[in-house]
């Protein structure tokens, strides 16, 4: 139970750390997302080891459907701008929507040939 307490203390102190950091630098970013990015660069430089955060991440992966709750409360809070506007909402998400699965997909794919040349003992790019 103290390693959940631990765990959750250290994604945390990197979310605060972002808050922080966005606050002062005065930064148009989201805090949570800076936290983050310092995050997945404490992880590549082993400043933080994935054991002190992954088995709280992988709890928090389980329920990410909680966090799109508020953002559902939220279009039917403003359910008249889809009226208005719905046509053209609807376009650019299905646009911004492929454009993420294709990024995505770019990006494991590259992610993979990578891992499969390291484990075949080739050189990286």
């Amino acid at each position: 139970m103290l390693r959940y307490f631990v765990q959750f203390f250290t994604i945390l102190l990197f979310y605060s750390i972002g808050n922080g950091m966005v606050s002062w630098l005065q930064l148009s970013i989201p805090g949570s997302i800076a936290g983050l990015f310092l995050l997945f660069i404490a992880l590549n430089f082993r400043v933080c080891q994935l054991k002190w955060v992954e088995t709280i991440a992988q709890l928090h992966i389980k329920h990410i459907t909680l966090l799109f709750i508020p953002f559902t409360v939220g279009i039917w809070n403003n359910i008249g701008i889809f009226q208005l506007e719905g046509a053209k909402l609807a376009i650019v998400l299905a646009i911004s929507s492929l454009v993420v699965l294709l990024a995505t997909a770019v990006i494991a794919e590259t992610i993979e040939t990578r891992t499969q040349r390291r484990k075949q003992g080739g050189k990286m790019d």
